[in-house]
């Protein structure tokens, strides 16, 4: 299992901050995920202009959230037409952003171990390259920022860069299934301030720089206490405990 599919299932189960999940993304132009949500009027403004399709309504599960609009970049990425900052008439999304280099919906982020390029330039170093292994340009040829976004490191490795904006059409495109290899960490996530619990409390780095062991632990740490059922059995635990089955006026 990924990095990156390890923090995924971290981020969409966490239930301190419901807001950053990856390749769920603000439209452009949004201003920070507090203030947006104290501007937003769920008008739908921004959803009717766009002509590409890509901003939809949060739905039900989305608690406080439900009616604010979303680019959900695994579906249809946010093509950078620029209408919908222009249209806002709370100014949730800043009308100020004009020019698709100024916006931060979010930042790539690449699994090597899913990227097609990456697994041929393992293999190849090792001389046995397998079927898997295939030369793909896809998230680098769609960047609307070629070249600056997203560059071909040794003519063959993508990377992104801090002139990545977030977008999502990398995402969209990107071939490798049933998981992508290239996916948009939210721009809340990025920032220290505004990312929340899960953030100030396990100082999340970008995917590629996190440590495994890290998420791994967290992870072992949650499944032990899903599995912990107020019915039936209770469960071992490493230090023995008397639990006090009837306490004095708590009938």
């Amino acid at each position: 299992m990924s990095i990156l599919e390890d923090l995924r299932k971290l981020l969409n189960n966490n239930p301190f901050k419901g807001y950053y999940q990856i390749n769920r993304l603000r439209p452009p132009g949004a201003v920070s995920e507090k203030r947006f949500m104290e501007l937003c009027i769920r008008c739908a403004r921004c959803i009717e202009v766009c002509p590409y399709d890509s901003i939809k309504r949060a739905d039900l599960y989305e608690r406080l959230q439900i009616g604010t609009p979303y680019v959900f970049a695994e579906e249809k990425a946010c093509y950078l037409c620029m209408k919908c900052p222009e249209v806002c008439p709370t100014k949730a999304l800043d009308p100020k952003v004009t020019d698709k280099k100024e916006v931060k919906m979010g930042k790539a982020v690449i699994d090597q171990e899913l990227c097609y390029n990456y697994i041929y330039y393992k293999e190849e170093k090792k001389g046995e390259v397998s079927g898997k292994a295939l030369l793909c340009s896809t998230c680098y040829n769609a960047c609307p920022l070629m070249d600056e976004a997203i560059v071909m490191e040794k003519f063959i490795l993508p990377v992104t860069t801090e002139k990545c904006v977030g977008c999502g059409i990398c995402t969209e495109k990107c071939p490798t299934k049933p998981e992508k290899a290239i996916n948009i960490i939210p721009e809340g996530m990025i920032n220290k301030q505004e990312a929340g619990f899960f953030y100030r409390k396990y100082n999340i780095k970008p995917a590629e720089e996190m440590d495994k062991k890290k998420i791994n632990k967290h992870k072992k740490t949650i499944e032990r206490k899903e599995s912990i059922s107020s019915f039936g059995s209770e469960p071992d635990f490493e230090y023995d405990f008397e639990i006090q089955k009837n306490i004095e006026g708590w009938d």
